[in-house]
């Protein structure tokens, strides 16, 4: 783990994730199952990058090993391996319309807001733009953002545990835990050091 760091993460992750989204397409085909196989897809790899990075602090707080270490170094791209990846959930959506003549998907504005938020965040990861904003404003645009995309995948899946537990009931699981440990983490970091 120690060789894969830094922007090789993101570099890594976009090609592994290309191919996954390379072969769904030459599988399934480039149609209205393929399109929506991808969805899947990149729902999931977008899911388990966001967690890297949404527990990387928590974990560090609560158990000093080098695994935590690695994701607290490597937040930054882990988050930005997550933008990547919902890129190509983007681009599978944007394909669905396309096979489907405009019929799907219909018009979401929460995953637009998604969205919306996701750019912000990737913007201001980088540190030019982040100057542009108060230290104050860019943790409360990077705190929203990563509970709102907790709550989206946490519904999202949630909703369909009954379609496929053995895929979903375990990232929901995750879900749950993680925001857990976000909680927790803070207080047992403060009674170690009292």
């Amino acid at each position: 783990m120690r060789g894969i760091q830094g922007w090789r993460i993101v570099g890594l992750s976009a090609l592994a994730i290309g191919a996954m989204v390379a072969a769904i397409w030459l599988v399934h085909g480039i149609d209205e199952q393929g399109m929506r196989m991808t969805i899947r897809a990149t729902a999931r790899t977008s899911c388990i990058l966001f967690l890297c990075a949404f527990v990387a602090s928590a974990l560090r707080r609560a158990w000093l090993n080098p695994i935590s270490t690695w994701l607290l170094k490597n937040r930054r791209y882990l988050g930005l391996s997550f933008a990547v990846s919902h890129t190509y959930h983007a681009i599978a959506w944007a394909g669905l319309w396309f096979v489907t003549s405009g019929a799907h998907p219909k018009f979401d504005p929460l995953g637009i807001l998604g969205y919306v938020f996701l750019i912000a965040m990737t913007v201001t990861s980088f540190e030019r733009p982040a100057a542009l904003l108060s230290q104050r404003a860019w943790k409360i645009l990077h705190t929203a953002g990563m509970h709102y995309f907790w709550l989206g995948f946490t519904m999202e899946f949630s909703l369909r545990i009954s379609q496929s537990m053995f895929i979903y009931l375990p990232l929901v699981i995750l879900l749950v835990f993680a925001m857990l440990l976000r909680v927790i983490a803070p207080r047992m970091q403060r009674k170690l050091a009292s």
